[in-house]
């Protein structure tokens, strides 16, 4: 049987807006900074959680690089880094 093959940022668990680079790099940047309770939030607890989690030093400086506002969620933060904006098909 043939490998199933999808169209280039359409790969499976890829949403429309995002490419699987974007995917991953949003997933480890949740994976340091996502909890109850830590949205919305601005730049510097963001790196504060991030480094009570122990979060490496590259997440840290992709952190730091944020401009100082208010973010509603990881899909805000990961927009604003440009790993893309999920796309949900409405609006």
């Amino acid at each position: 049987m043939a490998p199933i093959s999808h169209a280039p940022g359409h790969e499976p668990g890829t949403p429309h807006g995002i490419d699987p680079a974007g995917v991953e790099a949003r997933s480890e940047l949740a994976r340091w900074v996502s909890g109850a309770g830590v949205f919305p939030t601005d730049r510097d607890t963001l790196i504060g959680r991030a480094q009570e989690q122990g979060a490496p030093d590259t997440v840290l400086g992709t952190l730091r690089s944020l401009p100082e506002r208010t973010y509603t969620n990881i899909a805000d933060v990961a927009e604003t880094l440009g790993y893309g904006k999920e796309e949900t098909g409405q609006g």
